[in-house]
């Protein structure tokens, strides 16, 4: 079994490989790692989603309003996520964000706690 220190370093250098910048394998790294601290598959469902990447057509999401949904393809779950987090003050002006067809929504939801946590740190402070 590997630490949780190695499961983030090992997604990050292995997000970096797929093609994406250090930044946004950072946030990846992140967010697996919490994934399997809770004992979910992230590693799995990582592995899957890089499987399928060069494979299936993914949708970028790269502006974010209330309504978001894909008809043809599902949306990418990193750019989805790091949107997410790149448009924080945006966001938290709308009452309701809806999502429909995200694949591997679990890798998307631990990336948005990131802005849950942010958004609260800029209240309290």
């Amino acid at each position: 079994m590997k630490s949780l220190s190695e499961i983030e370093t090992t997604v990050k250098r292995a997000s970096k490989a797929a093609g994406y910048s250090w930044g946004v394998s950072e946030e990846i790294g992140k967010s697996i790692r919490l994934l399997e601290l809770f004992s979910l598959p992230g590693i799995k469902n990582l592995n899957e989603y890089f499987n399928k990447k060069n494979k299936n057509k993914f949708e970028n999401l790269n502006l974010i309003s209330e309504n978001n949904s894909s008809l043809k393809n599902p949306y990418c779950p990193i750019t989805l996520g790091v949107s997410f987090l790149d448009q924080t003050n945006v966001l938290e002006n709308l009452k309701k964000i809806e999502f429909k067809n995200v694949a591997y929504p679990n890798n998307f939801y631990f990336l948005h706690k990131s802005f849950i946590r942010n958004y609260w740190k800029k209240k309290l402070m």
